[in-house]
């Protein structure tokens, strides 16, 4: 759950920052960009956000033992 937390969180700050800087953002001489480029790579990373999702959501619901 911390991972799809940090992952999620890394997307929305660099989306943020990307789009405060405007067309800054974009060039690659900045270090936003490359955060973007990270931020958007962790999320596929061992499997998409929506797979942890689902793994969460199936252990959360399980039947106790």
């Amino acid at each position: 759950m911390a991972k799809l937390f940090c992952i999620d969180m890394a997307m929305r700050v660099t989306i943020d920052a990307v789009q405060v800087l405007g067309g800054y953002g974009c060039i690659q001489d900045f270090p936003v960009e490359r955060y973007m480029r990270e931020a958007k790579v962790l999320q596929s990373f061992e499997g998409t956000n929506q797979i942890r999702r689902l793994a969460i959501g199936r252990a959360l619901t399980r039947p106790a033992r």
